[in-house]
């Protein structure tokens, strides 16, 4: 039988090692997204032999099962997750699939699933060097945007998170917060929350960010996380007031992704299904949209 728990700091270790091995890119496998959104989606994993598996329990869409990470008998892990589901008394259904994924579900377990792909869900990720050096004209607009922030705001500085103070991200979320702050947007509220316990644990959950100044006041902060060795999530991504408006993002976007050299890809995460975030990562032109599937039994 399956034994089922919250993501704890305790399972950082085997999970990462799970998925560096897989050579994963999607953001929902990251360790730090696992516990920082695990009251968020209900999020429950196991460990079964060398593949990690998490169950979802219908939060913000997602519900099921994730196919088996890792490596051993896929066949004897779907096994063991049918029988999970038996006892749930629930129908077997998966979520959070790519593609080749689904393609194994479907080669394992033939003709006993609907698919359905759940844009909102898909990861978009870029090349890093386009995202540091903004090459060429396809990205001319963005360059204008970092241009803007930098001629209106002359005496901007952007630090990175460890020689800058915490208390300074901590600053642009809350005032961020409050700027967005709508009375039943529970979405944002579990947001806030999970941005504090990043900046709580920040060495811990082994994060780096950094924060955007301008006259010594913070207006902008950025958190992320390494997925696997070539892949970096950016989890959070925060600019306030006016200087949102004239190019704040464009600018720690850029600053921050220059800083991370040692990373091939950069993983902007979902759109969630918002048309104005789907429009906004489509700009940035990703290399990858790592798209992600439900399954529900027939």
């Amino acid at each position: 039988m399956l034994e089922w728990v919250s993501p704890a700091m305790q399972d950082e270790k085997w999970i990462t090692n799970i998925v560096n091995k897989a050579k994963s890119m999607g953001s929902d496998v990251s360790f730090a997204n696992l516990y920082l959104l695990r009251d968020k989606y209900d999020i429950q994993i196991t460990q079964y032999r060398d593949f990690l598996i998490r169950h979802y329990n219908g939060y913000f869409g997602r519900a099921g099962y994730t196919f088996p990470l890792g490596s051993g008998d896929i066949d004897k892990a779907l096994q063991k997750i049918e029988a999970d589901a038996k006892r749930r008394n629930e129908k077997l259904q998966f979520t959070l699939l790519t593609e080749e994924q689904k393609d194994m579900l479907e080669e394992y377990m033939p003709n006993r699933f609907t698919f359905t792909c759940n844009a909102g869900d898909s990861d978009y990720i870029y090349l890093q060097e386009e995202l540091a050096k903004l090459p060429g004209k396809a990205f001319h607009k963005k360059k204008n945007h970092v241009s803007k922030f930098m001629r209106t705001y002359p005496n901007y500085e952007f630090c990175e998170i460890g020689k800058c103070s915490l208390e300074d991200a901590s600053f642009v979320e809350d005032a961020w917060y409050n700027e967005h702050l709508q009375s039943e947007d529970t979405s944002a509220l579990k947001e806030y929350k999970a941005i504090k316990e990043a900046l709580d644990n920040f060495d811990d959950l082994e994060l780096m960010g950094g924060i955007l100044y301008v006259n010594n006041i913070p207006v902008a902060m950025t958190i992320a996380s390494k997925i696997s060795e070539n892949v970096c999530d950016v989890h959070f991504e925060k600019a306030i007031g006016e200087y949102a408006i004239n190019g704040a993002y464009a600018a720690i976007n850029k600053m921050f992704c220059e800083r991370l050299e040692q990373f091939t890809f950069i993983n902007r995460e979902e759109d969630i299904g918002i048309e104005g975030l789907r429009k906004a990562k489509m700009s940035y032109r990703p290399k990858i949209i790592l798209k992600k599937y439900n399954a529900i039994e027939m």
